[in-house]
């Protein structure tokens, strides 16, 4: 009887333990990795992602739960995707869900809709289905049909990845390779790919802008990205959408602003033309278009410590304030180091950040120093340091009577109140440790730098060159041609996607 009483309990222990693996194995039967470690990634993501509702952070998390899902299905039956649209410029803004989205979007081959037929026929999952649209086959979206009664409430995607449990979807969109208004054996000189632009009419693209897909992360996970994103996005949508999201947080709620920026452009008035006071209104009225820029800028930006939203915020608006005289006085210089890794990262600031890096050609120092001698603000000041012209830092000396407590920037853009800044470093058409300045008047192919060990660094001027328009945090600045590349060879690929600095138990923390 003694025997009964020890074994009972065992074997009851050993058949829930069955059960619950059972259904484990049930909720997740295509899983390659281990259940714990893609749960903390996903929960990790999810503390990057701002929210604005009560509603956001459950549906954020089912979102991401259901992508990770999808590639593990995906991985299984080998089916070929990549993002798509709103998911695509999300990634290319931030590598990560848009806080406001309902739902992920991908892109197959339609042709291979009919592998996702023979797949949604598999009683793969209890929480999970794949749904197929009947007339996936028609090409044209409005020639399809309802099928309420199959629980077909789409027509113009092929197919849905439905999360029954937590109701939210992944949209699996078609892509042609011949353009549906012309006859398939109409040819281009180059190979094209056509799928539904915003207004659902057929747009093409160049096939090499997908193809080879790459393996990217999204959020932290794996999945299919096209070859090139930003050529993808601003062919479907607006060149700005490369770059900033005209959603925001706006008094607890995502609102679309259509038109953000034109505040700033309608109260540029010609002075000849304009009284005292509409001047003055127009000034007033673009500091506060200004001010609810940086704020809702900030709501992307996480905190960790009480002094973290205070910092952020004087960061911005210096870095504002900077862009705005660089374009009044056309300074020709672009973000550098942390704020490179940061404007790759998420588009915008890192949460931790001290200060805001810009590059400059050290030729240019001149012109820096000429608008410090201006009093072209009571705010802001400009420092040169007067060893500018020194190339290695390591010779230059401080000058602290004259507030020059730095040797590395050639100057300093500073709030006098606060003492937050802009450092400004200097980039070389000539390597320092090789030869001086050639006198030939031409260019390098190559610009030289300090690396982030303060060792020189050359690289091909072609990487900075031409310079171009992005956002920053919302604010308009110059960036290099190539920023990615920047940032990988000057803090290693893992820098691309992943911040160094971890948010522990309250304080900002360097995790490798």
């Amino acid at each position: 009887m003694r025997y009964y009483r020890i074994i009972l309990p065992i074997l009851f222990g050993l058949i829930l333990a069955m059960a619950l693996i059972l259904n484990n194995y049930e909720e997740h039967p295509f899983r390659r990795i281990n259940i714990k470690n893609g749960n903390i990634t996903i929960e990790k993501a999810i503390q990057q992602i701002p929210t604005c509702t009560q509603d956001d952070r459950p549906r954020q998390r089912a979102l991401l739960y259901t992508l990770q899902q999808w590639t593990y299905f995906a991985q299984k039956y080998n089916i070929q995707y990549w993002i798509a649209y709103k998911t695509l410029v999300a990634y290319h803004q931030h590598h990560s869900l848009s806080p406001h989205d309902l739902d992920i979007e991908l892109f197959i081959m339609a042709q291979h809709t009919a592998q996702l037929l023979q797949l949604s026929q598999l009683n793969f999952s209890s929480i999970y289905e794949l749904k197929v649209h009947p007339q996936w086959y028609i090409v044209e979206a409005t020639k399809r049909s309802y099928f309420y009664s199959q629980g077909i409430d789409f027509i113009t995607s092929n197919a849905r990845f439905i999360n029954r449990k937590d109701n939210v979807h992944l949209d699996i969109w078609p892509i042609y390779n011949y353009h549906p208004n012309q006859t398939r054996i109409e040819n281009n000189s180059k190979p094209m790919l056509s799928e539904y632009n915003k207004n659902y009419k057929w747009k093409s693209s160049p096939k090499e802008w997908t193809f080879p897909l790459e393996e990217c992360l999204f959020s932290g996970m794996k999945v299919w990205c096209p070859a090139q994103p930003e050529k993808l996005v601003s062919n479907m949508y607006e060149e700005i959408s490369v770059e900033i999201s005209s959603i925001k947080c706006i008094n607890g709620s995502w609102t679309k602003l259509d038109e953000y920026r034109s505040v700033e452009t309608k109260t540029t008035m010609n002075n000849q033309e304009t009284s005292t006071e509409q001047m003055t209104k127009a000034q007033t009225t673009t500091t506060r278009s200004n001010e609810d820029l940086i704020e809702n800028a900030l709501q992307q930006v996480p905190t960790c410590t009480s002094g973290d939203r205070p910092r952020q915020r004087r960061l911005l608006t210096n870095f504002q304030a900077w862009s705005h005289l660089a374009e009044q006085y056309n300074l020709q210089y672009w973000i550098s180091y942390g704020t490179l890794v940061g404007y790759v990262q998420r588009r915008g600031l890192l949460p931790h950040d001290h200060d805001i890096d810009v590059t400059m050609m050290t030729d240019d120092t001149s012109q820096l120093i000429n608008i410090s001698r201006m009093n072209f603000s009571s705010d802001y000041e400009i420092k040169v340091q007067p060893q500018w012209h020194i190339v290695d830092g390591t010779h230059r000396s401080y000058f602290h009577e004259q507030g020059i407590n730095f040797v590395a920037p050639n100057a300093r853009f500073i709030h006098r109140k606060t003492r937050y800044h802009v450092d400004i470093f200097p980039a070389y058409d000539f390597n320092p440790l090789y030869a001086n300045k050639s006198i030939e008047d031409k260019q390098s192919e190559n610009l030289t730098i300090y690396d982030n060990k303060y060792n020189w660094f050359s690289y091909p001027r072609s990487w900075t060159y031409p310079l171009k328009i992005c956002y920053f945090s919302d604010i308009k600045v110059l960036c290099p041609a190539e920023s990615e590349k920047l940032v990988e060879i000057l803090f290693g690929s893992d820098a691309i996607t992943t911040s160094n600095t971890k948010c522990v138990n309250g304080s900002w923390i360097k995790t490798f």
